[in-house]
């Protein structure tokens, strides 16, 4: 197809590049993350709540919860998870956030 041998040492990028592609998993991890966050926030209250850590009881040893949140709010462009809850409110606002990430 390419005519590239398994022997041949090339990196990856030459190899789209070679064959007209782009590299699409992180894009679709990231939409698909950015659709599961507004789906959930929107509309399963026992999710949101382990998410934001208001579980009552003792608290485990591990990483913050927070962390998870941070992430999904810097992919949406969000200052903050505040910010990207209210961002979700809006849906065609939050629909228009995952468009420009593409």
């Amino acid at each position: 197809m390419l005519k590239i041998k398994w022997t041949d040492r090339i990196m990856n990028d030459e190899v789209f590049q070679r064959a007209k592609e782009e590299r699409l998993l992180l894009k679709i991890l990231k939409n698909r993350h950015h659709s599961w966050i507004g789906h959930t926030i929107r509309h399963n209250e026992f999710v949101v709540n382990i998410l934001e850590g208001a579980i009552f009881g003792k608290k485990a040893v591990r990483r913050p919860r927070l962390q998870y949140l941070k992430q999904a709010a810097r992919n949406t462009g969000a200052d903050s998870y505040t910010a990207m809850k209210r961002k979700d409110c809006n849906n065609s606002r939050w629909k228009a956030a995952n468009k420009s990430k593409d």
